[in-house]
């Protein structure tokens, strides 16, 4: 083929063309030639492919397959690539089937290195999946095909028409799926995918035509792989469901996770941590509503009468109170003679008993100390001495007239 490349044994075959061993008897060294399949948009095809083609041969890095030459071969178009030797990695999972977490994640970093290379020169592959990354005997991986890549911020470059989308429905990213351009983020998503299949062994989201897969997509969470290993719970799985974010803007870089960076937050499908079995009590019933009434019952007259018995110690210290009894009124004596008719005044000094006046002030000065009976019997004797000052007043007087009718 182009006087250069001799064919061998097919090593492979896709939707986009075939891979064949072949040996460049030019430079004496074995490679692998892809025959892409013709196109009917003629020279405008020829030409984005082949500035595409120069693109992926822009890339230098181990985990790359390399691109050698490229050109036209009869109807269509071909790449020699770096030959590698080993299988890819969907028959790596046919032959020995899902892999331990370290060794998929192993793999996995080795892949978005050689992504994280290609983004920084303004690459997106468009096409990660398991046929795609080649394995070596010694767990080395590299990324083949990027004939279908697509240069960033060139819109006019793209191998496919508009509208058209291109890749594995199984690996297509959200934002792909709505017809939006492929970015970076767009790898990092379809590498989350393959990390999902190389431990679980099927891809996050499975269907019977491609329209429902996409559809699943853009709108649906895969379940999470705990549920079939629960060993994957906890940072592995935090990672794989930051890679398989459905905004791009929420994914980790390429160089993020070949350097293996931590998830901004544990993903909210991590289960909760496993508590520790606690011994299994007897099971108590509840109490009705009517004994718990008539305990709150108790209760209550119980602390009434710790109450009354504080009260009761605390009286001994306190005066002593009786019984309130109404005071005593005097009325007036109806039954005594009345006071003879005023006569005369007598110059002569009568001397006469000091009132009980102070001694109702200091009675009523001390009226709170005294009690009913005592202020009763005070009253009674004050009457008793007020009425034989009027006995004797009455007797002088009597004396008086019987003397000084004796002189006249």
């Amino acid at each position: 083929m182009a006087g250069r490349y001799r064919l061998g044994d097919p090593l492979g075959r896709g939707g986009m063309g075939e891979v064949y061993r072949a040996t460049d008897e030019v430079l004496g060294r074995e490679v692998a030639i892809k025959l892409l399949l013709p196109t009917r948009e003629g020279l405008a095809a020829t030409q984005r492919f082949q500035r595409e083609a120069r693109a992926a041969a822009m890339l230098c890095d181990p985990q790359v397959v390399a691109t050698y030459d490229f050109g036209q071969h009869g109807d269509g178009f071909y790449l020699a690539m770096e030959l590698v030797e080993g299988r890819t990695l969907s028959e790596e999972l046919r032959s020995n089937g899902p892999m331990e977490p370290e060794r998929a994640l192993s793999i996995v970093r080795q892949v978005a290195a050689g992504l994280a290379d290609a983004h920084r020169h303004g690459l997106v592959h468009r096409d990660i999946k398991p046929g795609n990354l080649l394995l070596t005997a010694d767990d080395r991986v590299k990324i083949a095909d990027f004939g279908i890549v697509r240069i960033l911020g060139d819109t006019t470059t793209t191998l496919t028409a508009t509208g058209q989308i291109v890749g594995t429905s199984h690996y297509l990213a959200p934002e792909r799926a709505r017809g939006e351009p492929a970015g970076a983020a767009s790898d990092v998503y379809a590498l989350g995918c393959v990390l999902y299949q190389l431990v679980t062994g099927h891809p996050p989201f499975m269907a019977d035509d491609p329209a429902s897969i996409m559809y699943q997509h853009v709108e649906t969470m895969p379940t999470p792989p705990s549920e079939l290993r629960p060993q994957l719970a906890g940072e592995f799985e935090a990672l794989l469901f930051w890679m398989l974010a459905k905004d791009p803007a929420d994914r980790p870089t390429a160089a993020e996770v070949t350097a293996g960076a931590t998830p901004p937050a544990i993903a909210r499908t991590q289960p909760l941590p496993v508590l520790p079995v606690l011994p299994v009590l007897p099971v108590r019933h509840r109490p009705s509503r009517n004994r718990l009434v008539a305990a709150a019952a108790v209760l209550l007259i119980a602390l009434v009468a710790t109450v009354s018995v504080v009260l009761d110690a605390r009286s001994d210290k306190l005066p002593a109170t009786t019984e309130f009894k109404p005071p005593v009124v005097s009325v007036p004596n109806t039954s005594a003679p009345p006071p003879a008719p005023a006569r005369k005044a007598s110059t002569t000094p009568q001397t006469s008993k000091p009132t009980s006046t102070p001694t109702r002030a200091k009675s009523a000065d001390a009226g709170a100390l005294a009690k009913p009976d005592e202020k009763a019997g005070e009253k009674a004797k004050e009457q008793k001495e007020q009425k034989a000052q009027e006995q004797e007043k009455d007797g002088k007087g009597k004396g008086k007239q019987e003397k000084s009718g004796r002189k006249d």
